[in-house]
């Protein structure tokens, strides 16, 4: 069978782990894994990688790494392969390797799996365990081997903080079918990460990194959602120097959206009319919900917006922005090319004639990059809540037995008990952060659901 080649990927971490020959127990008692500790301590300064978590148990060392060379992982692990052959077949008395082969190794998709591929490490033995980074990453224990990476960082400005909110996460109810997607990316050597982050990839390093049975998890309560935009496209000075753009007269391309994606400060004015949830994704987003399974109800027979206060989803369009895929902290301003907003005699122009943004275009980027930075922070509010595992999926359905009919899923919500029965040092902290306030908002407003029907058949009728 080929070998898989090794894929490396510039500040992005890797899921490795180093297994024994034949079952072979690597540390057999405390000596050997005080030893194997120290090698990895003084290998660690040695060579161009960052620990983030690690586990040392009988058949096997498992940890999570950042490397900064292209071969920063394989000099480190060849180091310490053969300092530790050396000593353990000195010690036992026995010759040849002790190690199954080439270590196994799996690119993260940080953003979205490094604390879960953290957790899932750390939670391979007991949180008193001395041969592990728990102690580090859960309890702040002094540990030369692990160095934090900039996600763990930011959880909190203190490292008091930053083990509290961990420990909440850790101690979460954890998503078995996301585990066995850690591990089988593991075990055959796939990326942990989105089908998008993977294509991302597939394009830097020019080969093939998806595999066809992937087997990643899925929610299965995720809505198949229609989208406003019908051909997006990064908008190019060259290509678009003749579009003009006209104003909204109606919101007919927002006719076929079930959910409309909201800021945590736009919760108060859409909780007045619509529902509020959280999409049931692995990272959540705050959404509205405007739809019973058929068109937008949010709006009217002239396709105009039915409440005083318009989402700023709808507003934007026709225009968005979007990560660019050689450098994913810089953005790139996208447009529905096919939208009638557009047009080449009539409009307000996009361009001036030397190339430069107009002044409609410079206050449409500045709209974008403001709204982009209150998702971002909506998105951090959302995944607090999800990780205390307070959320609950939720449908809409009518009927009964054989007659029921699912209007609406793909969706959650709060479950109230739950949320009560959080510890006192969460709650205030929520309180302090204003969690709290739009929690109250999101559960006050799923009485909305029943103004859904109200406008529906009214409509009817």
């Amino acid at each position: 069978m080929a070998r898989k080649v090794r894929v490396f990927v510039e500040n992005t971490s890797q899921h490795i782990i180093l297994k024994s020959l034949n079952d072979l127990l690597l540390f057999q008692d405390e000596e050997d894994y005080q030893t194997f500790k120290l090698m990895l301590e003084e290998l660690n300064i040695s060579h161009s990688l960052e620990i983030h978590a690690y586990v040392m148990v009988p058949k096997y060392f498992e940890f999570l790494t950042t490397p900064k060379h292209i071969d920063s992982i394989s000099k480190f692990i060849q180091s310490l392969g053969r300092k530790y052959v050396g000593y353990f077949n000195k010690k036992y008395e026995r010759s040849g390797t002790i190690w199954e082969g080439r270590y196994k190794s799996s690119i993260v998709q940080d953003q979205l799996y490094l604390l879960d591929v953290m957790r899932y490490i750390e939670q391979k033995a007991d949180e008193n365990y001395a041969f592990s980074s728990v102690g580090k990453n859960l309890f702040a224990k002094p540990d030369a081997i692990v160095s934090q990476h900039e996600i763990y960082r930011k959880l909190a400005y203190s490292e008091s903080y930053k083990t509290e909110y961990y420990s909440r996460f850790f101690h979460s109810k954890v998503d078995d079918t996301k585990n066995k997607f850690i591990a089988n990316c593991l075990e055959k050597q796939l990326v942990t990460g989105s089908v998008e982050f993977i294509k991302n990839l597939e394009e830097l390093v020019g080969m093939p990194l998806i595999s066809k049975n992937r087997g990643r998890p899925k929610k299965q309560t995720e809505q198949k959602r229609k989208k406003m935009y019908k051909n997006l496209v990064v908008l190019d000075k060259k290509k678009h120097n003749s579009f003009k753009i006209n104003q909204i007269k109606n919101l007919s391309f927002a006719k076929d959206i079930k959910f409309v994606p909201i800021s945590a400060n736009e919760i108060a004015p859409m909780s007045e009319t619509f529902p509020i949830v959280f999409t049931a994704d692995e990272e959540p987003s705050i959404v509205s919900l405007v739809s019973l399974g058929g068109d937008c109800l949010a709006l009217d027979d002239e396709n105009k917006w039915i409440t005083p206060y318009i989402p700023i989803h709808i507003r934007k369009y026709p225009f968005t922005l979007a990560a660019h895929k050689d450098n994913p902290e810089q953005r790139v301003v996208l447009i529905d090319e096919d939208s009638s907003l557009f047009s080449k005699t009539k409009g307000k122009q996009l361009f001036k004639r030397n190339g430069d943004k107009s002044d409609i275009l410079t206050n449409a980027v500045d709209f974008l990059t403001t709204h982009e930075n209150q998702i971002i922070i909506s998105k951090n509010l959302a995944k607090a809540i999800a990780d205390s595992g307070i959320l609950e999926d939720r449908e809409i359905s009518i009927g009964e037995g054989e007659e029921k009919k699912i209007l609406m899923q793909g969706f959650q919500v709060i479950n109230k008990e739950k949320l009560i029965a959080l510890s006192d040092e969460i709650l205030a902290d929520w309180a302090r952060r204003g969690i709290i306030s739009l929690i109250d908002l999101h559960l006050k407003s799923l009485n909305n659901i029943q103004n859904l029907f109200n406008i529906l058949h009214k409509r009817q009728n």
